[in-house]
């Protein structure tokens, strides 16, 4: 499975470079405004690449922290359940008879 991923970012990656030549023509050169700075002549080639990147690099942080908040949650439910079982287990083992002789009486 692990040979299947990287064989499959590979072929990605041969992919987009290809785009990426295509696309590296004279006249590709756009004008970019971003929110802090513009740039007059940025290559398409440039803008596509620097988008995935910043896609795949808030892909992977979203998938990490969904990651440790489930490890987190399998964690303390494995505690919940190591107490809950050692509670049960010293339930068990309480002696059944204890209150079986102390009737008022003396009878059964």
């Amino acid at each position: 499975m692990k040979l299947a991923k990287i064989f499959a970012s590979m072929l990605l990656v041969l992919g987009l470079v290809y785009f990426l030549t295509q696309n590296a023509g004279e006249n590709s050169k756009v004008f970019v405004d971003l929110i802090f700075k513009q740039y007059e002549n940025a290559p398409v080639s440039m803008i596509i690449l620097g988008a995935l990147t910043i896609g795949i690099l808030i892909g992977y942080l979203s998938a990490v922290f969904s990651v440790l908040s489930g490890k987190s949650e399998i964690r303390s439910l494995q505690n919940k359940n190591r107490s809950l079982t050692e509670e049960l287990n010293n339930l068990r083992n309480v002696a059944i008879d204890e209150g079986i002789y102390d009737t008022e009486g003396g009878e059964y």
